[in-house]
């Protein structure tokens, strides 16, 4: 019956929420959704441990996490200790706020996971030792702090401002001559509905052009790794693409629009890093008539490079 009880719940709860790609997710109120989240968890202490579990009838240490997220911002987070490991931002230990997660060895490599509360103490789901089901344990335990295996946070910090930060700079890549020249990106983005939407300055020198191109585009996110520009340009210099094919730089609000996409992830400290690339059209208007293959090369590029962001 309790096996019914709890694919039941599973089901219900897994329908009223949505599972996400990565974490942070962004809250509009971190401080208090870290509050919501504590409280939560504090609510079901005392309830039994359950393999499985993932309601009040029992839970098991990730069916906790995984309920109380659920419960409080409507979040389906990966369902074991081990993906949730794999699915939060790892921060060190010194930076834990109450809502962060902490993830133990102890049958196994990263077997176990609570939610702390703040002052060294935590609330889990055991399944062994003297009190069994959702209790309140300390970090300082000598038991504990020798299975402690790291932290890892799923909302940003309570300080968080919505704020993202974000830079980046590598060599840009053309048909006309490989290695084209060189481009950057510095923007602030704003999290809002799931997106980050912000404007971002994107300077670029085009080696077979012969210019210096400086974009201000609206960039939207769609998530960590893709985004979408557009928008105007200032263009410096008298394009030309060699054999004296010249172009005009044409203005306007469409004046460079493309898209990036971040394929490689890591972390600097406290900053996430990734190998972006990018494909970007300019709009430049011939003053020869028409050549498609010329005319593409002046128009299209690509680009690579390191890519930095940070939120605040």
């Amino acid at each position: 019956m309790k096996s019914v009880r709890t694919l039941l719940a599973l089901l219900c709860l897994t329908l009223a929420g949505y599972t996400v790609a990565e974490a942070p997710i962004a809250v509009a109120m971190p401080k208090k959704a870290r509050g919501l989240i504590v409280a939560a968890a504090l609510s079901f202490e005392g309830a039994p441990y359950v393999y499985g579990g993932i309601d009040p009838w029992g839970f098991d240490c990730s069916g906790l996490v995984y309920r109380v997220f659920l419960q409080t911002l409507g979040v389906a987070l990966p369902r074991t200790a081990l993906e949730q490991y794999d699915f939060r931002e790892p921060i060190d230990a010194a930076k834990l706020q109450p809502g962060d997660l902490l993830f133990f060895n102890t049958t196994g490599p990263i077997s176990h996971v609570g939610i702390y509360e703040g002052e060294g103490v935590f609330i889990h789901a055991a399944s062994e030792g003297s009190k069994r089901g959702v209790i309140e344990s300390s970090l300082s335990d000598g038991y504990w702090a020798g299975a402690f295996a790291g932290a890892g946070r799923i909302i940003p910090p309570a300080e968080y401002l919505g704020l993202v930060l974000s830079a980046s700079l590598g060599p840009s890549l053309g048909t006309e001559d490989f290695l084209r020249g060189v481009r950057g990106s510095l923007g602030v983005a704003y999290r809002i509905l799931g997106l980050e939407a912000g404007l971002e300055l994107r300077p670029e020198y085009d080696a077979s052009l012969g210019d210096f191109r400086l974009p201000l585009v609206l960039a939207v996110g769609i998530d960590r790794r893709l985004k979408v520009f557009a928008g105007p340009a200032v263009t410096f210099g008298s394009p030309d693409l060699g054999g004296n094919r010249g172009y005009e730089p044409q203005g306007g609000l469409l004046a460079t629009a493309g898209v990036e996409y971040t394929f490689l992830r890591f972390r600097i400290g406290d900053l996430e890093a990734g190998i972006a690339g990018e494909l970007v059209y300019n709009r430049y208007v011939p003053e020869a008539p028409a050549d498609i293959a010329s005319d593409s090369a002046a128009r299209l590029r690509a680009g690579l490079g390191l890519s930095l962001r940070t939120g605040m």
